[in-house]
């Protein structure tokens, strides 16, 4: 009998709202994360557990239009409440003044109202509520009961919103959350409720969806966790992104790529290709040797960065954020194995059958699993070492190590360097998607390269240190176990990692 679809992890977050709805005062509370991530679901959560929260509660999801639309929207949400001094608002609400107006009302009444895709309000039609409602939030300060809270899924627009010095609204808020990611444990614990034993799969979906709960959920809908793991590849392209009725064909169009054009797309689509490029890389690919493209793919990429968030910067162990040696690499999952894996599987099927376009699909799905695998490795001893788990206590975690010499006979490429001063332990890693990739000679190739490290400039810091070996790949027999071992190397899988953040301690 196949489980039905439940609340997971938030227990922290949960618990931190429980405590600030039931306080004694009036709140202004902003939760915000990315799309899908569940911000809503969080609230409906909290309302669900708790009778006298719901029936105060006022919510409503601001479209992305104008003034008149707005206020018709918040209206129809009075209108909907099983509170007739709630209802009675209603014909009061007409523009921006008024509706901020019935807002005050509401919380001096002990409600809480909710604005979701409060991100809208920067829009230049929508912009000026935010003084309206400044005042509001100004007049309820003090007060003992009701609340607001606004959510956002584009953290740049929430922090023009809310935390620069010229916005009516900046200093107003007495709360916030960030809403993230599902921790590994969390998703583990999605895996082991529905039946998902085979950690190949446990990376397909991660790969995919990371931690974002709402892409599991429709992965749930669509009949993906029923599927065995000889088919599951195959059939996650099919049912998620190609047949008619697929959840998530334009999401990563509609919200990850809205905002960008021109040279920022053209940056993205490089780097799911060629993910760890760098800078000269970028720029010798985008470029050449134009001068004038060259700027325009350095403001484009800081704009990845800094702004939109969607692009991340990492350096190698030991150097600062100026290394010329920094890689670049698109920071969600989901966008990725859009570019790399599904956006071109959906453009092949506009022509041709759907199978030939998941044939075209999946050797790119196992190039971009290689690549998030080594980002799961890292995020897992992070993890582990934050919850006490796990076998190995980080005071630092790096990308690796790299080197850009110019006799590529001297490249230096360490997936993982973890360490604990406080030993003087460092691990190194090397992880393969497939544990039959750590062979002879892969190894030996791998004892060069740590070597090599250790006598370079970064290295030498780590004289006298314990040092570790470590193998990492989705699942390892006892044999290849042994084997390993016997070459000086231990071996970790995600079934380890299961048994660490799934057995209580």
């Amino acid at each position: 009998m196949m489980a039905d679809w439940g609340f997971y992890g938030r227990g922290e977050h949960l618990s931190a709202l429980a405590q600030l709805t039931s306080a004694p005062h009036w709140f202004f509370c902003r939760i915000q994360g990315r799309r899908r991530i569940g911000k809503t679901a969080l609230l409906k959560r909290l309302a669900g557990q708790d009778a006298r929260l719901l029936e105060r509660l006022v919510y409503m999801q601001v479209p992305d239009s104008d003034e008149l639309d707005v206020v018709a929207t918040f209206r129809a949400a009075l209108e909907s409440s099983d509170r007739a001094a709630v209802r009675d608002l209603a014909p009061s609400v007409t523009d921006f003044g008024s509706m901020a107006a019935a807002i005050k009302a509401l919380c001096a009444a002990g409600c809480i109202v909710v604005l979701d895709e409060f991100q809208y309000f920067c829009r230049k039609g929508l912009y000026a509520f935010n003084s309206f409602l400044q005042a509001v939030v100004d007049d309820l300060r003090g007060s003992k009961q009701g609340g607001l809270f606004v959510l956002g899924s584009i953290q740049s627009e929430m922090e023009a919103l809310l935390e620069n010095k010229a916005a009516p609204l900046y200093g107003r808020l007495t709360a916030q959350r960030t809403v993230d990611h599902w921790d590994f444990e969390d998703v583990l614990q999605v895996f082991a409720h529905h039946g998902i034993e085979e950690p190949g799969q446990w990376l397909t979906l991660w790969g995919f969806f990371e931690g974002v709960p709402k892409f599991y959920q429709d992965s749930f809908e669509q009949g993906l966790f029923q599927v065995g793991a000889e088919d599951f590849q195959s059939e996650l392209i099919r049912r998620m992104f190609l047949i008619s009725s697929a959840p998530l064909t334009e999401e990563a169009e509609t919200w990850f790529m809205r905002e960008i054009r021109g040279k920022g797309i053209t940056v993205l689509n490089h780097l799911a290709q060629h993910p760890g490029s760098n800078f000269g890389d970028l720029r010798q690919a985008l470029a050449g040797n134009n001068e004038k493209e060259r700027s325009s793919v350095s403001a484009y990429l800081n704009g990845l960065v800094d702004k939109h968030r969607l692009v991340e910067k990492k350096s190698p162990v030991f150097s600062d954020a100026a290394n010329r040696s920094a890689r670049y690499y698109i920071a969600d999952n989901f966008l990725q194995a859009w570019l790399a894996v599904a956006r071109p599987a959906r453009d092949y099927a506009r022509l041709k059958p759907v199978t030939q376009a998941i044939d075209y699909a999946l050797p790119r799905l196992q190039t971009h699993e290689g690549h998030v695998f080594e980002k799961l490795i890292r995020n897992l001893h992070v993890e582990c070492s934050r919850k006490g788990r796990g076998d190995f206590a980080l005071t630092d975690i790096k990308m690796g190590y790299w080197n850009r010499p110019r006799d590529a006979t001297r490249s230096i490429e360490i997936d993982l360097v973890a360490l604990d001063a406080e030993t003087k332990t460092v691990r190194f890693g090397t992880c393969k998607r497939s544990p039959l990739a750590h062979d002879a000679a892969a190894l030996n190739v791998f004892d060069q390269h740590i070597g090599a490290f250790l006598m370079t400039k970064e290295g030498k810091r780590l004289q006298g240190w314990n040092v570790q070996k470590f193998c990492f790949s989705p699942k390892f027999s006892q044999d290849q176990r042994v084997v390993l071992k016997a070459r000086g190397y231990e071996s970790r899988d995600l079934m380890d990692y299961r048994g660490y953040l799934l057995t209580r301690r």
